[in-house]
């Protein structure tokens, strides 16, 4: 008989691994931030022009999910991500070093798609494989680096910056990227008892044998794109992804007309991001208490808080619907992954490789959302508003439409 021994092990290189990973994917768009302004003024370049790139990047971040997605399921979804990082390191430099506004174009869309697949689509692979069951705490700590890079990319980009000139702004974004990529070539594999480890942590001490991805599961992608079951969950998931994308564009303006100082303004902006992490890690506590479906209600619940108590336009209040905000921001990208880990089991990749690009889908429409309705009306209170009723549409929708076990169903008629 196996003996096993309990505890995490090289199990928190592979946690730590991912919470690098989800800080890269960010990194491209949060660094932009800063990086237009600084780099339009440098090449005599359209700074408007050079934020909307970024929007031309969502594409590429839906395409490389379904891309990456897909390879995955065939491929190590370790050596796809050495490749990822190998690509994304080049176009990160030609991003510091050319003075060809095309050039740049195209290195600015490829890297956010790439980095964006190696946080959001490549690690959960890694991370239903090694933590099937305590995959909503292992999230939780492993999205915290999507707010930490919101809340420090801009300051990181102008140190480097100011320091090293062009190139210099993006090296240390490399720099975590190649710390990653060496974590992942010495310390990590596609399944852990390749080190040594069964799921979960149980450390082998006499030998164990893992199972692999499912390759022959009934799930191919015709199978996804034609079960309403998976528009479903990815629609009302993605309207999460729409309202914290959407918001999080439109909350400095927002913060401007309520009467706050644009030097305040900044600083609350910072507080958001930062209070996405521990927003992050409590919502993996609530998926490993009462599991992702129900745990993923609530980001709804949160969402429509956050709106009503911004709009009261008290101190007070904006400060706690920025708690509210960050615990959006850290569900939204907490439950798919963990979600779809339920549902698929060792169909995961095959699931996750089609609904995490319609959600992703889904939340490229939240800038256009929110200013859709600025523009319409002058002000951020309507859109405000319109955010709080979309979540309850979602909620609503999720509670009453979105099944629960209907991955089991579906395979039990086979």
């Amino acid at each position: 008989m196996e003996k096993i021994k309990r505890g995490y092990g090289k199990g928190w290189l592979l946690i730590i691994y991912a919470f690098l990973a989800y800080f890269t994917a960010t990194a491209v768009g949060s660094a932009m931030n800063a990086a237009s302004g600084t780099l339009a003024e440098l090449h005599g370049w359209n700074a408007a022009v050079l934020t909307s790139l970024i929007s031309a990047g969502s594409l590429a971040n839906i395409v490389a999910a379904f891309v990456l997605g897909k390879l995955s399921v065939k491929y190590s979804a370790k050596k796809l991500s050495l490749i990822c990082f190998a690509i994304y390191a080049v176009v990160m430099i030609g991003l510091g070093v050319t003075g060809n506004f095309v050039i740049f174009a195209v290195c600015l869309i490829l890297a956010n798609g790439i980095s964006s697949g190696i946080g959001y689509q490549l690690s959960p692979v890694l991370i239903s494989k090694w933590f099937p069951k305590r995959k909503g705490v292992v999230m939780g700590i492993a999205t915290m680096g999507i707010p930490l890079c919101s809340g420090v990319a801009t300051m990181i980009y102008q140190a480097g910056y100011a320091s090293m000139g062009s190139l210099g702004g993006f090296l240390p974004f490399i720099a975590i990227a190649v710390v990653a990529a060496i974590m992942m070539i010495i310390c990590l594999s596609d399944n852990p008892a390749d080190k040594g480890y069964v799921p979960d942590n149980g450390v082998i001490v006499e030998g164990a044998e893992e199972k692999g991805i499912n390759k022959e599961s009934i799930w191919t992608t015709k199978k996804l794109l034609t079960t309403p079951q998976v528009w479903i969950h990815g629609i009302t998931l993605g309207i999460q992804l729409l309202f914290a994308s959407g918001l999080m564009v439109q909350l400095f303006p927002r913060l401007l007309e309520i009467g706050i100082d644009p030097a305040q303004a900044g600083m609350m902006m910072l507080a958001s991001g930062l209070l996405a992490l521990p927003g992050s890690y409590i919502c993996g506590l609530i998926d490993s208490k009462i599991g992702a479906r129900k745990a993923a209600c609530t980001t709804y619940i949160f969402g429509v808080a956050a709106m009503l108590l911004n709009l009261t336009g008290t101190m007070a209040g904006v400060w706690a619907s920025l708690v509210m905000i960050g615990m959006v921001v850290g569900g939204a990208a907490n439950w798919p992954a963990s979600l779809c880990i339920e549902e698929f089991g060792d169909s995961f990749a095959n699931g996750y490789g089609v609904i995490q690009p319609i959600i992703q889908i889904v939340g490229a429409i939240g800038p256009a959302f929110f200013a859709a309705f600025y523009g319409i009306t002058g002000s951020y209170r309507i859109p405000y508003i319109c955010g709080a009723v979309l979540m309850v549409i979602g909620f609503l929708a999720f509670v009453g439409l979105a099944k629960a076990g209907f991955v089991k169903e579906e395979e039990a008629r086979r």
